[in-house]
């Protein structure tokens, strides 16, 4: 796969642009995603990237990437994405920027996360912004290292200052040492965090299953994560209902197998029960530790929460009898859209987060896609952006009505 590095734009815009996001009022920070009619049809129109082990700012600052979770802000015309970077904390503001066919993405400026003040060894991975333009960011843990730390959902103000830690039900948390017993696994934690229209409940996602629920997913079958509901009370959230997401298997490749995994990595509202949800499959050739030779398969699938058991006294799901896990179906896999740039063939990318961006000229929403580049040498920050419903005047079939 061919990798152009993409020029860096003058430290004097950069520079101006994070003076000017710096300036915007609280009004904008405010999550209002473009609620799509149904049903969903999803057409690529337009891609930006960024190339691997940059900077910002550009020469002296952070590094730039890991971007694992998307929230929207201005009506989707600018972005927040958290970088799943455990030193430094920090969210970045992106203004999107669209004319015809073209799209691009610029870096606005970043928001440093206090650290001292909140839980100790935090990963992030995902983010919502709520009525009063402070940010919810769930974490991971930590599950590679003794003492684990659990996953967490934390709040912060839109200055990057703590606020607080939300209750987290035990059964999410890892026995701190030894053989791993309870929990969320290692990298399997909360990678998922959407709020809801009106900003009263929001819903998170383990990526895969607890250990009470099973074994994560493999080629036959699948795993049921948990989906999470936060439903507020008072000046804080508390946690009510959880469903049952069961995982598609993972496909056979045409290499032997080595690193196979396949999670629950974003949600993302459509509003009453209903979520869009982002399954990101990760597939590496036995033996090639530098991942050459490995596939990500990305999908999405409409999910119906309506249907679907409670099972937050449920310790462990078991076997699944007499419990409804969420509907899903399937309305967009990466692997068959027409039109994506050549450089995400054949493998596609670290596809992590999702949320809606600005109407089209045309009235029609848009969503936005991103890449989380691992840091990585050999991956990039993608930026995908999708037209969803039909083009007026065409039926889903692409005939003039």
């Amino acid at each position: 796969m061919s990798r152009i590095p993409r020029p860096a734009a003058p430290p004097s815009l950069f520079l101006a642009l994070a003076l000017a996001a710096g300036c915007a009022g609280s009004r904008d920070l405010v999550d209002r995603p473009a609620i799509p009619d149904s049903p969903l049809t999803f057409t690529p129109a337009g891609a930006f990237d960024f190339a691997p082990l940059g900077r910002f700012p550009p020469g002296f600052g952070l590094r730039f990437g890991g971007i694992s979770g998307l929230a929207a802000l201005a009506g989707g015309r600018e972005l927040l994405g958290i970088s799943d970077d455990r030193d430094g904390l920090r969210v970045y503001r992106f203004g999107l920027r669209a004319s015809g066919t073209d799209f691009q993405v610029v870096i606005l400026g970043r928001i440093a996360l206090d650290a001292p003040a909140a839980p100790s060894g935090l990963d992030p991975e995902a983010i919502a912004i709520l009525p009063d333009s402070n940010l919810l960011i769930a974490s991971d843990g930590v599950g590679n290292e003794e003492p684990r730390v659990p996953p967490a959902i934390v709040e912060y103000t839109r200055h990057g200052s703590f606020v607080r830690a939300l209750p987290v039900r035990e059964r999410f948390a890892p026995n701190p040492a030894g053989p791993l017993a309870k929990g969320v696994r290692a990298n399997l934690g909360f990678e998922s965090l959407t709020l809801a229209p009106g900003g009263q409940r929001f819903y998170a996602a383990t990526e895969s299953a607890i250990v009470q629920d099973g074994e994560p997913s493999t080629f036959e079958p699948g795993a049921p994560a948990r989906i999470l509901e936060y439903v507020r009370d008072g000046d804080s959230f508390e946690p009510r209902r959880e469903f049952a997401y069961l995982l598609d298997p993972l496909d056979r490749p045409e290499f032997e197998p080595g690193v196979a995994v396949n999670g629950l990595v974003e949600l993302l509202s459509l509003g009453g029960e209903e979520l869009l949800a982002l399954e990101r499959s990760y597939i590496e050739e036995a033996g090639d530790a530098t991942g050459r030779r490995s596939l990500n398969r990305i999908r999405l699938f409409r999910v119906g929460l309506g249907r679907a058991t409670d099972v937050s006294n449920t310790d462990s799901l078991g076997t699944m009898s007499g419990i409804a896990p969420a509907d899903k179906q399937l309305v967009l896999d990466l692997s068959d859209a027409v039109g994506l740039p050549a450089g995400l063939t054949p493998g596609l990318d670290n596809f992590e987060g999702l949320t809606f961006g600005p109407r089209l000229p045309d009235g029609r929403a848009t969503l936005i896609l991103v890449s989380d580049d691992n840091f990585n040498a050999g991956q990039r920050t993608w930026f995908l952006r999708f037209a969803v419903g039909d083009e007026p005047g065409r039926d889903s079939t692409g005939a003039i009505q």
